[in-house]
């Protein structure tokens, strides 16, 4: 239990909430990137990580090594941050009688990862994907961030998806809800394939 928990912690402290701020000149904008539209995203398939989800461009992938645990993170920084991190912990942790204990303890420590910083939910719920229990939480973090996660459970492995961004506007593409149909046509886009 106690590696199932640093890496719990490990894996929270992957995720980062640092969306880029891209400032546009008094030129005429160029036409919308390719992030604006989730049906046009390539899908991109993770054997090692039993799963596959969409990107607007390839992801750069990463990994690091906490207490005998793999931690996988696989993200692309464009309109907003894409992330998906997991963890196979070679033992089954979606058990029916203790996987929304596990989910919602996660959360928690994601919640208590942001610290001093300020954050009002705007969204909690249970959530079901590919038959597996999971759990989304949408953030609005000191006003000025916007955090979209989802962790779900699936046999021996823990996944984190996330999609961060800067608040938008009314006046921006897809701005004006915080580009939702983004951010949700990525983390919908998650499939398990194992």
């Amino acid at each position: 239990m106690k590696n199932l928990l640093s890496a719990i912690v490990a894996t929270l402290l992957v995720i980062t909430y640092s969306p880029s701020f891209t400032k546009i000149g008094a030129q005429e904008p160029p036409p919308p990137a390719k992030d604006y539209f989730p049906n046009t995203w390539e899908e991109f398939t993770f054997p090692k990580g039993q799963f596959k989800i969409r990107f607007p461009q390839k992801p750069q992938e990463a990994m690091v090594n906490q207490d005998d645990l793999e931690i996988h993170a696989i993200s692309h920084k464009g309109l907003m941050n894409y992330r998906v991190s997991f963890v196979d912990f070679k033992v089954r942790i979606d058990q029916p009688d203790k996987v929304k204990g596990l989910l919602q303890g996660v959360k928690s420590a994601a919640l208590k990862a942001i610290g001093d910083k300020t954050f009002d939910i705007k969204a909690d719920r249970e959530v079901l994907v590919d038959r597996y229990s999971g759990v989304f939480v949408h953030l609005e973090v000191q006003g000025r961030e916007v955090v979209r996660m989802q962790w779900i459970a699936a046999g021996s492995h823990l996944y984190s998806i996330s999609a961060e961004s800067r608040k938008g506007s009314p006046q921006e593409l897809e701005g004006a809800d915080d580009y939702e149909k983004v951010a949700m046509g990525f983390i919908n886009s998650f499939h398990v394939i194992g």
